[in-house]
Formats: C-alpha cells, sequence, structure tokens
C-alpha cells in the first residue's frame, strides 16, 4: 500500500508541474502586453516573479514575427485572459489542497483520487483554452513560422524528457 501511495504521490506531483509549466508557458504571453512594448508587468506592480517569464520577446524573434503579428498576438492574449485566470487559480489552489491531502497526517485515497480529478477536469478546460488561442495564433503565422514553431516545440519536448530522464536516474540510484 505504501508503494502504491508514493506512485500515485509521484504521479500526481509531475502531472503538477506538466500542467503548471503550460499554464505558466501560456499566461505568460496573456501577462504581457499594454503599454509595456511586450514586457511583462511585474515591474509595474512592484516587481517579483508573478509566475511568468520572458519567453515571449525571444519566441516573437525566432518565429521572425512581424510587428502587425506580434500586436495581434498580444491582443489575442489579452482577449482569452480573463477566461484564463480563474482555471489559473483554481489549478494554483486545487494542487494546493492535493498537496495538504498527500501530506496529511492520514491520506484519503478516495479523497485524494477525488481532487487529482478535479485538477484533471481544469487541466482539460485550460487545454480547449489554449488550442483555441493556438488556432487564432497559427492563423496569423506563416507556413513558414509554423514549421519554426514546431520544431522548437519539438526541442523543448526532448530537452524535458532528458530533464525527467535524469531525474529517474537519480531516484533509481537512491539519490532522493
Amino acid at each position: 500500500m505504501k508503494a502504491l501511495r508514493k506512485e500515485f504521490a509521484a504521479l500526481a506531483i509531475l502531472t503538477a508541474v506538466a500542467v503548471g509549466g503550460t499554464v505558466v508557458s501560456g499566461n505568460a504571453w496573456a501577462d504581457r502586453g499594454g503599454d509595456r512594448d511586450g514586457c511583462c508587468g511585474c515591474s509595474a506592480r512592484g516587481g517579483g516573479w508573478k509566475g511568468h517569464d520572458h519567453r515571449g520577446p525571444r519566441l516573437a524573434k525566432a518565429l521572425g514575427l512581424s510587428r502587425e503579428q506580434r500586436e495581434q498576438i498580444k491582443a489575442i492574449f489579452r482577449k482569452h485572459r480573463d477566461e484564463i485566470a480563474p482555471l489559473r487559480d483554481e489549478m494554483v489552489s486545487g494542487r494546493r489542497e492535493l498537496r495538504n491531502l498527500i501530506r496529511s497526517d492520514k491520506p484519503d485515497e478516495a479523497a485524494i483520487r477525488e481532487q487529482v480529478s478535479k485538477i484533471a477536469a481544469t487541466s482539460g478546460n485550460l487545454a480547449v483554452r489554449r488550442a483555441k488561442m493556438y488556432q487564432e495564433v497559427r492563423a496569423l503565422l506563416t507556413p513558414e513560422q509554423i514549421r519554426k514553431f514546431q520544431t522548437l516545440q519539438e526541442k523543448r519536448d526532448r530537452r524535458i524528457d532528458r530533464m525527467m530522464n535524469r531525474g529517474e536516474e537519480r531516484h533509481s540510484n537512491g539519490e532522493w
């Protein structure tokens, strides 16, 4: 039973990390814009890490986006921001609740499974929103830009796979 709990906890944590990564990357673009010339708004809000990074301008450069394309993409993300923000908040609170359930003195397997189901449903809703945004953005890209984006995503996936494999190796070697 302990082995099952450990495997389940590891699966839940990996799922939370994967979902969190996609949520953060989507929100990184959504949180940019306005009169800040594509920069994040954290400096305008007193600084600090707000759950996003600065890959947007790098990605725009790598894809060779025109200024008009960048503005149109910003508008798409601003348009969807109000739909995504509550789902993002729901993911954060859902993962927090899952961590509390896992770390409780007497973990309740049914409650953990129920919480994971809630997180999965929210993740599904976020995936649908991201797919809609992606289609809107894709319509703005040239075929060459789409190919470049797919190549970048494949490289990112390989990098994540390597990181996951290193983590599994450390775990199997008893380093954790």
